[in-house]
């Protein structure tokens, strides 16, 4: 049984705050900076000060321990060295304290994890009725209520960045960064939690909080690695019954980076196509940058796939075309009311999409207004997307009054800021809610995520419960010994040995042999065999199988994320094309042939040059049962290839325990 979930409003709205390891504003260190927070924004909560150095400290009274102080604090912040962390951690629990933030570093971090103080720490925190934060923090930021324990640059402002988006970050120092991004768009925290380590308190967590917190619209997430991966994603699906999209910015996509990850909070990091497939599950949106991450909460909602670009520029409207072009977006025709409108009142250019003003619309302020109108009103347009460019004050506002204007008749309208100014400089677009974007491949992006997002419930597994065997015997070429060969087809005789998967490349496979040649062909593998070493290998033969489609297909076992399934063009062109789907385990027949069609595979099986279409079905059915495999029995294996006929499939090789 999992445990309770612990409850975060001590840590977030306590009503007492101890500050362990206070020291004085002038001393510039953590101490005298998370103190200096919480006197600026006059924290409204029962501040108290521990120090047994101190007196006082900025004419309040400081406490040689908590002991001491005149009531049990709510929230203990602890702002001493990792060696003594511990012991005000029992203090505070002994005292009754409901939350403590632990800032302190030297825990779980690179090559500590595991460490003798890593361990009692965790040990603690496992039994403590607390909700602890951290270590390795910098603190949780409650912006509404002004309570900044901690001490991040964005929390030392004259004011707090207040607003309605709740950010959990696994990076204290990313934080700041993505705040400064947020504000140029306009948008502030409800709260700012820095993970940190997150032995006690973890993303999901703190995802589960900002999902039930009335303040918060939207949760932004920056995720290293995941310890609980089925937490998070449930709590995510909460967010979402609650209305509340998950916006995701992850590390780890390469492999450098996931080593950064690692060693930054010691976390355990997965694959990232993996992960991605499951956040896609969930109806999580994903960002590749932090901009990107800022940026996506301006476009919520869905816009549809049929872009009409307009500027007063052919370059910039150009430009846009392209950008939505690459992220899958269309820019038809005009219809011919669109058309006939637009001709009517332009003396140069084309009425087409994506449409160029040109200059004209320079001295004629009525040209963008009817221009709008015409896309606006075009039923083969889903949205409108706008190139804005640097002119007079006077030109830009009366493209700011045309473009609210049409927002207001009910047309979705998106605004490219050429020379890259943010949200904050057109104010009057964003009481709108028109989204402005510093760059057009940003605003393709952030309008394709939310275009893209679905919340696909996970289906319960649809096949009976099987094993691998039982999908191999239905499926798999048959196998024999070089002397048990009786077929009169050509045969596949390979030399089998554990661990080895890439034969070909090895000499170690010979297709189209005749029957009378099996048993040459199997003497000269063998002694390839022992060429190499390979003293467990033996000769398998299998009869030639038909011609068809070759996929590789695959069940994983993520660190992360858990089971998943994999499919892409196989045989040699697995190597080739690099070109592999991943979707999380189990999966439902529809997922099976969405994932198929997510690489090129999709349209080989479909028939390309004249081939014959391939049984897609089989191959989607083959897909599924992989799935309740991984999910069921947590296995991992590889099928290359699986050859899809016009009919039926055959697995020609397996590899198991993965890849």
């Amino acid at each position: 049984m999992s445990p309770p979930f612990k409850d975060l409003v001590p840590l977030v709205r306590p009503r007492s705050i101890a500050l362990v390891g206070a020291t004085p504003i002038e001393s510039n260190k953590l101490g005298s900076w998370t103190l200096g927070n919480l006197l600026k924004h006059d924290v409204p909560a029962d501040l108290h000060l521990v120090n047994p150095r101190y007196d006082s400290l900025e004419g309040r009274p400081c406490y040689p321990d908590l002991e001491s102080l005149p009531e049990p604090p709510e929230l203990v912040l602890v702002l001493v060295p990792a060696a003594a962390a511990i012991d005000i951690l029992r203090q505070a629990e002994g005292l009754g304290s409901r939350a403590a933030i632990v800032f302190s570093s030297g825990f779980g971090e690179g090559d500590r994890a595991g460490s003798p103080l890593d361990l009692e720490l965790q040990a603690f925190l496992s039994e403590t009725p607390m909700a602890v934060c951290g270590p390795n923090t910098n603190g949780v930021i409650n912006c509404v209520d002004r309570i900044p324990a901690g001490f991040p640059p964005y929390a030392m402002a004259d004011e707090l960045p207040a607003g309605n988006l709740g950010v959990v970050s696994q990076s204290g120092a990313l934080v700041s960064s993505l705040v400064q991004h947020l504000q140029q768009n306009g948008h502030g925290l409800t709260v700012g939690f820095a993970v940190g380590n997150g032995i006690d308190l973890k993303v999901s967590d703190y995802v589960r909080f900002l999902a039930h917190d009335d303040r918060t619209e939207q949760i932004l997430v920056y995720v290293e690695g995941l310890r609980d991966a089925d937490q998070f994603f449930n709590a995510a699906d909460e967010a979402w019954a609650a209305g509340k999209p998950v916006l995701v910015l992850k590390a780890g996509r390469s492999p450098e980076g996931a080593d950064a990850a690692r060693s930054h909070i010691g976390a355990l990091v997965g694959s990232y196509e993996a992960f991605a497939a499951r956040c896609h599950r969930h109806g999580i949106l994903l960002a590749h940058d932090l901009a990107e991450l800022a940026a996506l909460p301006l476009a919520r909602g869905r816009w549809g796939r049929r872009a009409g670009v307009l500027s007063s520029s052919g370059a910039v409207a150009g430009i846009l075309a392209d950008s939505a072009r690459d992220k899958g977006f269309d820019v038809p025709p005009l219809g011919p009311e669109a058309q006939s409108k637009l001709a009517e009142c332009m003396t140069l250019g084309e009425p087409r999409n994506p449409l160029d003003l040109t200059g004209q619309s320079v001295v004629d302020h009525d040209l963008l207004p009817a221009a709008l109108d015409a896309m606006g009103g075009d039923p083969g347009l889903d949205f409108l997307a706008h190139g804005m460019l640097i002119g007079p004050e006077v030109i830009i506002d009366k493209q700011i009054d045309a473009l609210v204007a049409q927002a207001a008749r009910g047309t979705p309208v998106a605004v490219y800021s050429a020379p890259g100014r943010h949200p904050v400089d057109y104010p009057r677009l964003a009481e709108a809610g028109i989204p402005v974007f510093d760059s057009p491949d940003r605003l393709f992006c952030c309008l394709d995520a939310w275009t893209s997002r679905r919340h696909l419930q996970p289906q319960p597994p649809p096949w009976p419960d099987e094993t691998l065997d039982d999908l191999l015997a239905d499926i798999m070429a048959p196998n024999c010994s070089p002397a048990e060969y009786d077929i009169n087809r050509p045969a596949a005789v390979k030399l089998m040995s554990e661990g080895i998967d890439h034969k070909t490349d090895l000499g170690l496979v010979e297709l189209d042999v005749r029957p009378d040649d099996v048993a040459d062909v199997a003497a000269r593998l063998e002694a390839r065999g022992q060429e190499l070493g390979l003293a467990d290998a033996a000769v398998a033969v299998q009869p030639m199988a038909d011609p068809g489609v070759e996929l590789i297909v695959g069940i994983r076992l993520d660190p992360e994320v858990g089971p998943s399934v994999v499919v892409g063009p196989g045989g040699v062109l697995a190597e080739l094309v690099d070109d592999v789907a991943v979707a999380p385990a189990p999966l439902s027949t529809e997922e099976a042939h969405a994932l198929l069609d997510n690489t090129k595979a999709g349209a080989l099986l479909n028939g390309v040059r004249g081939n014959p279409k391939a049984d897609r079905d089989a191959a989607a059915e083959v897909l599924v049962r992989l799935g309740c495999i991984a999910a069921r029995h947590g296995t991992e294996a590889e099928i290359n290839p699986l050859i899809v006929h016009t009919s039926g499939v055959t697995a020609v090789d397996v590899l198991r325990g993965g890849h």
